[in-house]
């Protein structure tokens, strides 16, 4: 089975879990703009940018998880496509996160919300 650095795993473990914190809180800012605004022709951009977050994350989440199976099953080692994918990944999330803070951030700003 192929191995990946301990240090490699713990970045895309956190990078897994900052995602699935990014969608929890998006969740929760669309829930409450919901609740407290319902779906109007001001919420509705909102809305879609925070499904769209949502939806970014756990595609970045999804693909760790896949591409972290498919290097622990190859045998000997990893293809060097397979670790190229995975290095793009962890870029390309890294990237994306703090954009995806800053969203979440600007959308509770607008609406006033905790």
């Amino acid at each position: 089975m192929a191995r990946l650095s301990a240090e490699t795993l713990r970045t895309i473990f956190n990078l897994q879990q900052q995602l699935l914190e990014h969608i929890d809180e998006a969740k929760s800012v669309e829930f409450t703009l919901l609740e407290q605004f319902g779906e109007t022709d001001e919420t509705i951009t909102e809305l879609e940018e925070l499904q769209n977050i949502r939806e970014r994350a756990d595609s970045y989440y999804s693909r760790f998880y896949v591409t972290l199976r498919r290097i622990y099953d190859a045998q000997p080692v990893a293809s060097r496509d397979m670790l190229e994918l995975l290095a793009r990944s962890i870029n390309e999330a890294t990237a994306a996160l703090p954009a995806t803070a800053a969203s979440i951030e600007e959308i509770k700003r607008n609406w006033n919300l905790p």
